[in-house]
């Protein structure tokens, strides 16, 4: 999976993008980020592969990782809300009709959940509302401030019921043992890494598992996939977070894995599905044989 050739299109675009933004209009940025979006997008359905792995092998970099080297400077971040755009919108055409007077991204960009996100994405007369606030002539502190409004309405937990976060102490000490145990394994050298793994009895299929359902832990919308964990894995972590991950993705509501985000940061969750895919790298160099293993994500 060759995937030089996918920064060299995309960068003209990025370096377009960071040269012109602050100068650039909301609108005129979104068309940029949606042709970004849209060269990822065919990228992801022709070669299968997970959204969170391509973005971070275009970065090439996490931390931990001191035996990657970094391939761009289009960071993961900014790759997945171009990427988000170009879902969103099936053409620059329904942008320049939606968001003709869009004057920032970045009041586009607190309102995303309000496009793409199927708990809080507005229909009918809510997104003509919306729309209309972000195309309207206010500036834009009055304009941020109505949209963070509608993330109290809409997003905001009213109860956050603390007393329930201390029935997730196990697991927060599982993720915590793990996080560091692959932070370690992270900066041994690649041979290290290797040999460790296959004495653990701990596969490339195993990792990817772990490192799809980590990714999927971090945001509601992404789906888990099922896998088992074999019993010969000789580190009782390398088990255990797997339980945990079966545990949360074998809930049917979302409740517990937002819980579980109060616990541990989402961002945290989302560095050690980084390293674990770092570490799927290392062992694809180390056979030369590409994974088949990612799974797209929905």
């Amino acid at each position: 999976m060759e995937t030089n050739s996918l920064i060299q299109k995309i960068t003209p675009l990025y370096n377009q993008y960071k040269q012109q933004s602050r100068t650039v209009s909301g609108t005129d940025a979104l068309k940029i980020m949606w042709d970004i979006g849209d060269i990822l997008k065919n990228f992801i359905e022709e070669n299968d592969i997970a959204p969170h792995a391509l973005f971070w092998r275009v970065y090439g970099k996490s931390e931990g990782t001191k035996n990657i080297v970094q391939k761009s400077w289009i960071t993961r971040e900014f790759q997945n809300r171009c990427h988000r755009i170009r879902n969103i919108f099936s053409s620059k055409t329904q942008i320049k009709k939606e968001l003709p007077n869009l004057k920032s991204f970045t009041s586009f960009r607190e309102a995303m959940p309000f496009f793409d996100n199927k708990k809080y994405k507005l229909q009918g007369k809510e997104k003509e509302k919306l729309l209309k606030l972000l195309n309207s002539r206010n500036d834009h502190k009055f304009v941020m401030k109505e949209i963070n409004k509608l993330q109290k309405e809409r997003i905001g937990i009213k109860n956050p019921r603390t007393q329930r976060l201390k029935d997730l102490e196990k697991e927060k000490e599982i993720f915590i043992n793990f996080y560091n145990l692959i932070y370690r394994l992270s900066n041994e050298p690649p041979e290290n890494i290797i040999l460790r793994l296959k004495n653990n009895h701990v596969d490339s299929q195993y990792v990817t598992a772990l490192a799809k359902n980590t990714n999927a832990l971090s945001q509601d919308g992404l789906k888990f996939t099922t896998f088992s964990i074999k019993k010969n894995i000789q580190d009782p972590i390398w088990q255990d977070y797997g339980r945990v991950i079966k545990k949360f993705s074998s809930h049917n509501s979302a409740v517990e894995t937002r819980r579980f985000r109060r616990v541990i940061p989402a961002e945290r969750i989302v560095k050690l599905a980084d390293m674990l895919y770092s570490l799927l790298l290392i062992i694809e160099q180390a056979t030369k044989t590409p994974s088949r293993h990612y799974e797209r994500s929905e």
